[in-house]
Protein backbone atom coordinates (compact mmCIF):
# COMPACT_ATOMS: atom_id res chain seq x y z
CA UNK A 1 0.00 0.00 0.00
CA UNK A 2 1.57 3.37 -0.99
CA UNK A 3 2.41 5.71 1.83
CA UNK A 4 0.34 8.84 2.16
CA UNK A 5 2.49 11.95 1.96
CA UNK A 6 1.60 14.37 4.71
CA UNK A 7 0.99 17.97 3.75
CA UNK A 8 3.19 20.50 5.49
CA UNK A 9 1.79 21.85 8.73
CA UNK A 10 0.12 25.23 8.45
CA UNK A 11 0.77 27.87 11.10
CA UNK A 12 -2.59 28.21 12.82
CA UNK A 13 -1.99 31.36 14.89
CA UNK A 14 -4.07 29.77 17.64
CA UNK A 15 -7.26 29.72 15.56
CA UNK A 16 -9.81 27.05 16.31
CA UNK A 17 -11.58 25.29 13.44
CA UNK A 18 -14.70 27.36 14.12
CA UNK A 19 -12.74 30.64 14.14
CA UNK A 20 -11.07 29.74 10.85
CA UNK A 21 -14.44 28.95 9.25
CA UNK A 22 -15.90 32.22 10.54
CA UNK A 23 -12.95 34.16 9.09
CA UNK A 24 -13.36 32.34 5.77
CA UNK A 25 -17.03 33.33 5.67
CA UNK A 26 -16.07 36.93 6.42
CA UNK A 27 -13.47 36.93 3.63
CA UNK A 28 -15.94 35.55 1.12
CA UNK A 29 -18.52 38.18 2.06
CA UNK A 30 -15.92 40.96 1.72
CA UNK A 31 -14.74 39.67 -1.63
CA UNK A 32 -18.27 39.33 -2.99
CA UNK A 33 -19.65 42.64 -1.76
CA UNK A 34 -16.83 45.12 -2.24
CA UNK A 35 -15.15 46.68 -5.21
CA UNK A 36 -11.69 45.87 -4.02
CA UNK A 37 -8.51 46.56 -5.94
CA UNK A 38 -6.86 43.49 -7.39
CA UNK A 39 -4.01 43.47 -4.85
CA UNK A 40 -6.49 43.41 -1.94
CA UNK A 41 -8.53 40.67 -3.59
CA UNK A 42 -5.40 38.59 -4.05
CA UNK A 43 -4.36 39.13 -0.43
CA UNK A 44 -7.80 38.01 0.79
CA UNK A 45 -7.72 35.03 -1.57
CA UNK A 46 -4.28 34.03 -0.25
CA UNK A 47 -5.48 34.30 3.35
CA UNK A 48 -8.55 32.24 2.48
CA UNK A 49 -6.42 29.56 0.87
CA UNK A 50 -4.28 29.29 4.01
CA UNK A 51 -7.42 29.07 6.14
CA UNK A 52 -8.84 26.29 3.95
CA UNK A 53 -5.60 24.32 4.38
CA UNK A 54 -5.69 24.95 8.13
CA UNK A 55 -9.28 23.68 8.34
CA UNK A 56 -8.32 20.59 6.35
CA UNK A 57 -5.39 19.97 8.67
CA UNK A 58 -7.59 20.32 11.75
CA UNK A 59 -10.13 17.91 10.26
CA UNK A 60 -7.36 15.40 9.50
CA UNK A 61 -6.14 15.66 13.09
CA UNK A 62 -9.65 15.08 14.40
CA UNK A 63 -10.08 12.11 12.08
CA UNK A 64 -6.91 10.53 13.48
CA UNK A 65 -8.52 10.57 16.92
CA UNK A 66 -11.56 8.60 15.82
CA UNK A 67 -11.55 4.88 16.42
CA UNK A 68 -11.83 2.66 13.39
CA UNK A 69 -14.17 -0.27 13.14
CA UNK A 70 -12.23 -3.18 11.75
CA UNK A 71 -13.89 -6.27 10.35
CA UNK A 72 -11.81 -9.37 11.00
CA UNK A 73 -11.70 -12.33 8.63
CA UNK A 74 -13.85 -14.36 11.03
CA UNK A 75 -16.65 -11.81 10.65
CA UNK A 76 -16.29 -10.18 14.06
CA UNK A 77 -15.99 -6.43 14.44
CA UNK A 78 -13.44 -4.86 16.78
CA UNK A 79 -12.67 -1.28 17.77
CA UNK A 80 -9.08 -0.22 17.18
CA UNK A 81 -7.65 3.24 17.78
CA UNK A 82 -6.12 4.88 14.75
CA UNK A 83 -2.34 5.18 15.08
CA UNK A 84 -1.24 8.66 16.16
CA UNK A 85 1.79 8.86 13.88
CA UNK A 86 0.62 7.38 10.62
CA UNK A 87 -3.06 7.05 9.83
CA UNK A 88 -2.31 5.49 6.47
CA UNK A 89 -0.19 2.60 7.74
CA UNK A 90 -1.70 -0.78 8.36
CA UNK A 91 -2.01 -2.25 11.83
CA UNK A 92 0.12 -5.28 12.81
CA UNK A 93 -3.04 -7.44 12.44
CA UNK A 94 -3.58 -6.22 8.86
CA UNK A 95 -3.55 -9.73 7.44
CA UNK A 96 -6.33 -10.72 9.88
CA UNK A 97 -8.83 -8.06 8.87
CA UNK A 98 -9.86 -5.35 6.56
CA UNK A 99 -11.15 -1.85 7.12
CA UNK A 100 -14.88 -1.27 6.73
Amino acid sequence: MPKKIAAPKIKDDGLSFEQAIARLEQLVAEMESADLPLDQLLAKYEEGTKLVRLCGQKLDEAEKKIELLTKKTDGTVALEPLADDEAATESPDAEEGQLL
